[in-house]
């Protein structure tokens, strides 16, 4: 305590004041929150842990998808890639690039699609692991005309 917080002498006028305060309270709070941090500290550490050696895939049955798609003269394909039946989708980038993250274990269907038309495969997905794909063929079909 520093001598401007020292408690006045009119305060002991009529014996000891019954709120004191406790000698310990400032410790008390202090631990509260190095306890918190430790614990926040703790979860954040363990987060990451479990996303860089894949526990958490392994824990949630997922993989990550990835492959390169190319149209009919080897240019990069623009286009959305997604899995059938969920809620994953993404874009490929200027390259043609693609990933896909969280992707559910065991037989799925990614759909490549343009604004005009989708092309499906059947993928085979095992957890924790990636799935390269390599390079993806995007071939459109003549249609006939009307």
């Amino acid at each position: 305590m520093q001598f401007d917080e020292s408690p006045e002498l009119d305060q002991f006028k009529d014996g000891m004041p019954e709120n004191t305060p406790a000698p310990d309270a400032g410790r008390k709070k202090f631990r509260v929150i190095l306890l918190l941090t430790f614990i926040v500290v703790s979860l954040f550490g363990v987060a990451l842990l479990l996303k860089e050696n894949r526990t958490l895939a392994t824990l949630t049955g997922t993989a990550v998808v990835q492959g390169r798609v190319v149209d009919e003269d080897g240019q990069p394909f623009i286009g959305e890639i997604f899995i059938l039946g969920t809620e994953l989708k993404t874009q490929t980038d200027a390259n043609g690039n693609f990933e896909l993250r969280r992707v559910p274990s065991g037989e799925q269907t990614l759909i490549v699609a343009d604004e005009l038309i989708g092309r499906d495969f059947s993928i085979q997905v095992t957890t924790a692991t990636t799935l390269e794909m390599g390079e993806i063929r995007f071939e459109t079909t003549a249609m006939p005309p009307n």
